[in-house]
């Protein structure tokens, strides 16, 4: 299938529902593109607004490490605008780097064309937001180290 460009590193796209693979209860998503791995594969996360900083630790705009405790994360403040387009999450939301993962990008097309989903552009990170980002779950011995290595070219 041909690449879509609405996938690009960088993108935050809302699915309406998201289909998860594990059999989970569909739901509205956010989703956010980390890297393309030659049109075919997606390494990406499922922006959340479960809050599982531990309370120890004070919340800023950004990466969010705790190697004593093995916890990463990327914390977006409410609000703040992260993408060229002036998108901003409306609530605090967080990327973990534990719970990255790849995604089929004719997968998540084809649901799109079965009419399962309804994809939305949201926006492109700004610069300073993506290298910031990845360079947050790239360092980070909480991600799996494919993953971190996919991260790092």
């Amino acid at each position: 299938m041909e690449h879509d460009s609405r996938f690009q590193e960088g993108a935050i796209l809302y699915f309406d529902p998201f289909i998860f693979s594990d059999g989970g209860k569909p739901k509205p998503k956010y989703f956010l593109v980390l890297k393309v791995l030659n049109n075919v594969c997606l390494l990406a996360s499922l922006p959340t607004s479960k809050d599982f900083v531990p309370s120890t630790i004070e919340k800023t705009h950004g990466c969010i490490e705790r190697l004593d405790i093995n916890f990463n994360c990327y914390y977006f403040d409410p609000n703040v605008v992260i993408c060229d387009n002036g998108f901003a999450f409306p609530i605090e939301t967080y990327v973990y780097g534990y719970r990255l993962q790849t995604f089929k990008l004719d997968t998540l097309l084809l649901q799109e064309i079965t009419d399962k989903t309804v994809i939305d552009e949201c926006g492109i990170l700004t610069t300073d937001e993506y290298t910031a980002i990845i360079k947050c779950l790239s360092a980070s011995p909480t991600v799996k180290r494919n993953f971190r290595r996919i991260l790092s070219v």
